[in-house]
């Protein structure tokens, strides 16, 4: 470390100090965070482009005539821009409440709140010292911050209020909960949640993209570090915290290494916490390192389909959303050919995108589900899975390859093991099981020839 002992208040630092700290690096950011706060981007770019353009009447329009033309052209209709924008704020929500139930314990906790969130005296004197010096009438040092600054945590604390009304007032006016009175309410507290976030938004992406003091805190959320020097000058207190961390960790190294005794520690009963509640069954399943087994992995599978038939009125299915992309593709750069196509125009028509339909959407939750499930059991890394015998560049190829037959396959068939086997099956349609004995078949002969790329 640069100090023998660590400073009370950031002190001046020497050349060399300075550019040791600049090469070390601290970890701020888990990945799970960095992932919502890109997908909260994304989210928000394309409702505010899509609810920009849907407010719209003959007497006020917020967004200029070629704009609301470009986006209509784009999605067909109005209506479809509507549907667009709905859907993607149920996906929004829904995103944001797996996020709740299962990151409570370790990202929401009201301990936690209060170090991230919590405004203490420090950061009320910081906001009033920033406010002066941006104004021109003060030259005070601002006072030392935790992991985030004053203003940061203005924003996060308007965020934490805002989004839950903001999803509210959506729900009620996409599918008029409540009544004539309550939709006309959610729209003005709807608009007006969303402009005192558009606002803290524009603050936000100013300090964090363009001012340069701030670069490392943008860059910070697609690495999930910082340089130790940004985190002594901007964010004193909490670089102080990881510090006094590494310290205790190093005393207790260095004394297993020369075999001394643990320091005597007091009674139990006067220092330990109260220990913290135990997991419920189902918490401890999704965390589970260990697949499940296929036996309940099938049976929720078979209540997964069984709600889709109730809730969407038709089954699962993979192959044909997969369509509907290469679809939207073509519609893009072709869409005379497209629609033409003796096959293509089954899932085009002008005026419609072919993108609304349940299909792509299945497929985006199906994404979003498997990447919250290897969060939770600890597996989410990326790797190669491959035999001994072949290496990265053959196994790409050949997933390359497995994948073109498998897709052309699936088309031929009129359906996948999610469209024809799974959903086909539960209706009893004859094609179903010949496709999977046919699949079976398939695999266990392909097995014996493909064997030793995994062996």
């Amino acid at each position: 470390m640069p100090f023998e002992t660590l400073p009370i208040e950031p002190v001046i630092l020497s050349a060399e100090q300075a550019e040791v700290m600049a090469q070390r690096q601290l970890k701020k950011h888990h990945v799970a965070i960095i992932l919502l706060h890109w997908f909260n981007a994304t989210v928000w770019l394309l409702e505010l482009a899509t609810g920009g353009a849907l407010i719209s009447s003959v007497f006020y329009r917020f967004a200029p005539g070629w704009y609301l033309e470009m986006l209509t052209s784009m999605f067909g209709s109005r209506a479809n821009l509507l549907r667009f924008h709905i859907v993607l704020g149920v996906v929004w929500t829904t995103v944001f409440f797996v996020y709740g139930i299962f990151g409570h314990r370790t990202y929401l906790k009201m301990e936690i709140l209060q170090r991230e969130v919590g405004l203490d005296a420090d950061d009320w004197r910081w906001l009033r010292v920033r406010l002066l010096r941006i104004l021109g009438k003060s030259r005070e040092h601002l006072p030392p911050q935790g992991i985030y600054n004053a203003g940061q945590k203005l924003f996060a604390v308007m965020i934490y209020i805002m989004i839950p009304v903001i999803m509210l007032t959506g729900m009620t006016m996409a599918f008029h909960w409540f009544g004539p009175a309550a939709i006309r309410w959610a729209i003005v507290v709807h608009f007006a949640a969303v402009g005192m976030v558009v606002s803290g938004l524009m603050v936000h992406v100013y300090m964090g993209a363009v001012f340069p003091e701030e670069k490392p805190a943008f860059f910070s959320m697609i690495t999930g570090t910082v340089n130790e020097l940004f985190a002594y000058r901007h964010h004193f207190k909490w670089w102080r915290e990881v510090k006094m961390q590494e310290k205790q960790w190093e005393q207790a190294w260095e004394r297993e290494q020369s075999g001394e005794p643990a320091a005597p520690s007091p009674p139990a009963e006067l220092t330990a916490p109260p220990s913290p509640p135990q997991p419920s069954a189902l918490m401890r399943a999704l965390r589970a390192r260990d697949y499940w087994p296929p036996y309940i992995a099938g049976a929720g599978l078979g209540l997964t389909l069984l709600a889709t038939f109730f809730v969407m009125g038709q089954g699962l299915g993979a192959s044909g959303g997969f369509t509907r992309y290469l679809v939207a593709i073509l519609s893009l750069f072709a869409p005379g050919y497209t629609a033409a196509s003796a096959y293509w125009s089954n899932y085009y028509q002008p005026g419609h995108s072919p993108l609304l339909d349940f299909l792509v959407f299945e497929i985006i939750g199906a994404a979003i589900g498997g990447l919250v499930s290897g969060w939770l059991s600890g597996r989410l890394k990326f790797t190669v899975d491959k035999g001994p015998r072949i290496s990265r560049r053959t196994r790409y190829l050949l997933a390359t390859g497995g994948g073109v037959l498998t897709g052309f396959g699936a088309r031929l068939a009129r359906g996948c093991t999610s469209g024809l086997a799974l959903s086909g099956g539960a209706v009893l349609s004859a094609g179903a099981f010949v496709f999977m004995l046919a699949v079976f078949a398939a695999g266990f002969m392909g097995a014996y020839f493909m064997r030793r790329y995994w062996l």
